[in-house]
């Protein structure tokens, strides 16, 4: 274990108290100064069952939760056993090498002994001193593991006023039963010998979804149109809590198709707007996807994966609706599928997204998972400064304006509702430069071909302005890993353990899923293996880059609901290289 990081998970069961606890643990770290990255884990229900919360925090840039735990704070009997048992913990990647902090009530359990020092704290008997809430406890236990790591208290005490509201009776409670976990906990058990720099200077934490919203609002986002779905509720749930601060009308609609239908309406309007969902809400979304592209109205949609198909697992990650995404609608249209593959880049891109739905007037689906959505990182002090382009709009009174005039880069004026004599049809039939159906009394099959390639010419104007894929360590590698979204942190800390063993290999890693920058060719040129990396069971990534470039390779992919561990994903991968 490197002695410039830690590992901590806080175990229990829904109802517990276990995010919350977690979450103020990560913000212990972040205001100390410390890298910090999370990972939640928890079901569908709303009490019971088993739940944790993971924090990972170092001197240097963490990207994923990492592999192994420093120290288990569990709050059942359940917890203990199972956080502790190495033969039931992911390849090692969840093996507890440190200690184990729980209730002194808890007895009976199944001890493992070897790495784990357990180490009993009379949690519930120092929480009762203070209030009959039986969750003070957790209080108690974050005070034990910041003494065993000697974190600065205030930290911890300001963080605990924070959460509940200030400097009431209830945060005091929670305040003097933290203090004595803290003393307890060094008096009995001692310090870790762990040397994490603390620093004053503190760091940003930010949760994927919470930056998808910062950064719809950066891109000038005046209007939200959802119906709550884990995990894009996180977006809805931040905009809604700061509609009024950040000046945006969110509304929660009835139903999906209902929340993309206003979207559009309010697009055609001159509102920038947008809507969300995840797998099965957008499945009902898809018929309006294609009006957005005949009608050519901007529109984005911030799609959280979750594993499917059906309910599938509410409440774990996958990346299995790429294809769904590609094939939303029916006939050809153009679109533009983005997808973010870490906390600060889900807060750019989004601002990104909204532009380029504006300037090339078409859906812009963006896709992001679990993971990512619900997860916090440490950032670094985020640009708020956006040049916002609403593209092509008609002035007022223009001679003789056709909405759907046959540009050369495929792209017409937009006239807003009101605009003085610019009058025009907008309608999800096939139609002419003016709006006019073509497909009543008798269908004109000169007119349709002009408008299908008028509309997809967009795509080979938008084709120019896609950034380079992004690669890591890839100038002098032998060997490539592709992946794409949140699968970024766990590869590339895969790629940092090869590279220890002396294998030289590299990342490429796709933003810009549909359509792709062709230079994914050149990159994977002369190199002796391609591997795809993917949350899913089919590869839909690596049918997607088969289809468009000619390019296949070997397959690791992980569909348990879960993120992949870098320490099992650099062996898998080795064996690849190897055989």
């Amino acid at each position: 274990m490197n002695k410039n990081e830690v590992i901590i998970r806080i175990a229990g069961a829904a109802g517990d108290g276990v995010q919350s606890a977690g979450l103020i643990m990560a913000k212990v770290f972040s205001r100390n100064g410390l890298h910090t990255s999370t990972y939640n884990y928890y079901q569908s229900i709303i009490r019971g069952g088993q739940s944790w919360y993971q924090i990972r925090a170092s001197s240097e840039k963490v990207k994923s939760q990492g592999d192994g735990l420093d120290i288990l704070v569990t709050l059942n009997k359940d917890g203990l056993e199972r956080h502790t048992n190495p033969e039931i913990n992911e390849g090692g990647a969840s093996r507890l090498n440190g200690i184990a902090i729980y209730d002194t009530s808890l007895t009976g359990f199944k001890e493992f002994k070897g790495s784990v020092k357990y180490c009993p704290v009379p949690l519930s008997e120092i929480g009762q001193k203070y209030s009959k809430n039986p969750l003070l406890k957790n209080t108690v236990a974050l005070g034990a593991v910041c003494g065993y790591l000697s974190a600065d208290f205030e930290v911890l005490a300001d963080i605990i006023r924070d959460q509940f509201g200030g400097k009431g009776e209830i945060a005091e409670q929670n305040v003097k039963a933290a203090k004595e976990g803290y003393e307890y906990f060094v008096n009995t058990y001692g310090k870790s010998d762990k040397k994490l720099p603390y620093a004053k200077e503190k760091k940003y934490l930010l949760a994927g979804g919470d930056a998808a919203g910062l950064g719809a609002v950066r891109g000038g986002l005046k209007a939200f149109f959802g119906y709550p779905m884990t995990p894009a509720s996180s977006f809805l749930h931040f905009l809604a809590q700061h509609s009024k601060s950040l000046d945006v009308f969110v509304k929660v609609t009835e139903d999906e198709i209902s929340a993309i239908n206003m979207a559009i309406g309010a697009n055609y309007a001159g509102v920038r707007a947008m809507t969300g969902t995840s797998g099965g809400g957008f499945a009902l979304m898809t018929e309006a996807v294609g009006m957005s592209g005949m009608m050519e109205v901007p529109l984005v949609v911030y799609e959280a994966q979750r594993a499917g198909p059906s309910t599938g697992l509410p409440t774990k990650t996958e990346q299995g609706d790429l294809l769904q995404v590609l094939g939303a609608s029916q006939g050809d249209f153009p679109k533009v599928i983005l997808a973010p593959r870490n906390v600060e880049e889900a807060y750019y891109m989004m601002s990104d997204a909204l532009n380029i739905a504006e300037i090339y007037q078409l859906p812009v689906l963006y896709l992001t998972d679990l993971y990512l959505a619900e997860h916090y990182e440490t950032v670094d002090k985020l640009d708020t400064t956006f040049k916002i382009n609403t593209g092509k709009i008609a002035k007022d009174g223009a001679e003789n304006y056709r909405r759907y005039e046959f540009t050369s880069d495929g792209i017409s004026f937009r006239a807003l509702p009101g605009q003085p004599g610019l009058m025009h049809n907008e309608d999800s039939d096939e139609h002419d430069e003016r709006g006019d159906v073509v497909s009543d009394a008798v269908t004109d099959p000169y007119l349709r071909k002009l408008a299908m390639e008028k509309r997809m010419k967009k795509i080979e104007e938008y084709i120019k302005s896609i950034p380079p894929t992004p690669t890591y360590k890839l100038k002098d590698a032998e060997s490539v890993v592709i992946q794409w979204g949140s699968t970024q942190g766990p590869v590339e800390e895969a790629v940092d353990i090869l590279r220890g063993k002396g294998l030289k290999v590299g990342v490429i890693e796709i933003t810009h899923l549909y359509p792709m920058n062709s230079d994914i060719i050149q990159l994977v040129k002369g190199k002796k293996h391609v591997i795809f990396v993917e949350n899913n069971y089919t590869g839909q990534l690596r049918r997607l880059v088969m289809s468009e470039f000619g390019i296949t390779g070997d397959l690791i992919v992980k569909y348990d609901g879960e993120s992949f561990y870098p320490g099992k994903l650099s062996e898998e991968i080795e064996a690849i290289i190897r055989r």
